[in-house]
């Protein structure tokens, strides 16, 4: 059986196999793209993302890194590190926009945390109280 035809990628610089390249590229004599599928859609991914961040939040990508830098790289709330992004908290009672950005949190926090505890400071410190002294350690 012959070797498929292979092709170094211009940015993962990985040796795959032609068919892991988009067809058709005019600009390239044998009209495959110098970046791999994965590569290509990885950008486009990026560039969305990026895009959303200032639809969304009205702040770039480099306020993202200088408010996770701040953060340590961590989730402001549990200090966890997690493999993806961390998403953007944000108040909702506030006018959409840089104002609105309170912080980066990961996903428990963001999705489960605060919509628990309804984004109320009163609930959280009641959920710290119950923590640190549980009603039934005094009747057990």
């Amino acid at each position: 059986m012959p070797k498929p035809e292979m092709r170094v990628c211009s940015i993962c610089a990985r040796n795959r196999a032609l068919l892991k390249f988009y067809p058709p590229d005019a600009r390239r004599v044998d009209g495959f793209s110098l970046r791999c599928v994965s590569c290509k859609k990885g950008t486009y991914r990026q560039g969305n993302r990026n895009q959303r961040l200032q639809d969304t939040y009205g702040i770039t990508h480099a306020d993202y890194e200088e408010i996770l830098r701040a953060q340590g790289g961590a989730c402001a709330i549990c200090k966890g590190r997690r493999k993806g992004n961390l998403d953007v908290d944000h108040d909702h009672k506030a006018p959409p926009g840089r104002g609105s950005v309170r912080g980066l949190l990961c996903r428990r926090c963001n999705r489960r945390l605060l919509p628990a505890a309804l984004d109320q400071v009163k609930n959280l410190e009641s959920a710290i109280a119950y923590l640190l002294s549980p009603p039934a350690r005094q009747v057990l």
